[in-house]
């Protein structure tokens, strides 16, 4: 039995079979946690998670779930590490008659999203002048794939992370759940305010309508992932003006919709 209090990975005894041979040895494998969300004293839900940046989950849940308009209306965060609930005040009560419209997505840990946060992502679609070098997702991709160190121990969580026009950035977040992992990354940036006009949001995971709808509820305008999108998020996001780019690997990737905002002047296409 594993104490109830441990961090990102938990050293347990295994045995492998290499080259014809059997060894007991001992492994990190990645964490998994039920964190029951209570937000003004109303348990909101439990979700399957990394137990690491909780904080910026639950900011980013909220927000990207559509339950807070916005970093204003978050008020304290208290995590219970023996029990995992993560206590959360904002500055109003979550609408009951919104937490029953919930819709069951695809992502790692039976993720959920919320009726109004679905309708109000179609409206708007996002227009501006951002783009970027190929080069530059290229480097991108590459940093991320090597970044965790989590990852490299377990091979069990996904990893996300939030660049400045192109940028590298100076943080990235894991998780079991990709959609957590989103979370994490858009609950840092609002907690930091950071202007997410010229950013782009990059993962490890496949990219699914659910990932697409967060990011357009942060504003991001371009989704950069390792993985391959769905035909619901290739068509949602050419609805949304959201550029998402999937397959990033080796020095190559697809361009899904809004190809515009790469700037594919340089190379021969």
């Amino acid at each position: 039995m594993f104490d109830q209090t441990f961090g990102p990975s938990v050293d347990i005894d295994v045995t492998c079979f290499k080259g014809g041979a059997q060894e007991c040895v001992r492994q990190p494998v990645a964490t998994e946690v039920p964190c029951t969300l209570q937000v003004n004293g109303d348990e909101l839900g439990t979700m399957l998670c990394t137990p690491a940046d909780l904080k910026e989950f639950a900011v980013g849940y909220l927000f990207t779930s559509g339950l807070i308009q916005g970093i204003d209306e978050f008020r304290d965060f208290y995590c219970d590490e023996r029990t995992w609930r993560l206590d959360i005040t904002t500055t109003h009560r979550i609408d009951p008659a919104l937490l029953g419209k919930r819709i069951y997505t695809s992502g790692c840990g039976r993720g959920v999203m919320y009726d109004n946060m679905i309708n109000l992502a179609a409206r708007h679609p996002l227009e501006n002048s951002f783009s970027i070098e190929p080069e530059r997702l290229v480097a991108c991709m590459r940093w991320l794939l090597g970044c965790s160190q989590l990852h490299r121990d377990t091979h069990g969580v996904h990893t996300v992370a939030v660049s400045l026009n192109g940028d590298i950035p100076d943080v990235y977040f894991d998780d079991i759940g990709r959609h957590n992992a989103v979370d994490k990354a858009l609950g840092h940036c609002l907690l930091q305010g950071v202007d997410l006009t010229w950013a782009l949001l990059m993962g490890t995971g496949r990219i699914s309508s659910e990932i697409l709808q967060k990011v357009k509820r942060a504003g991001v305008p371009l989704l950069l992932s390792r993985g391959a999108p769905t035909h619901q998020t290739v068509l949602q996001a050419r609805d949304m003006g959201i550029t998402v780019v999937g397959f990033a690997r080796g020095g190559n990737f697809t361009v899904y919709s809004h190809p515009e905002r790469v700037s594919f002047g340089s190379v021969s296409v």
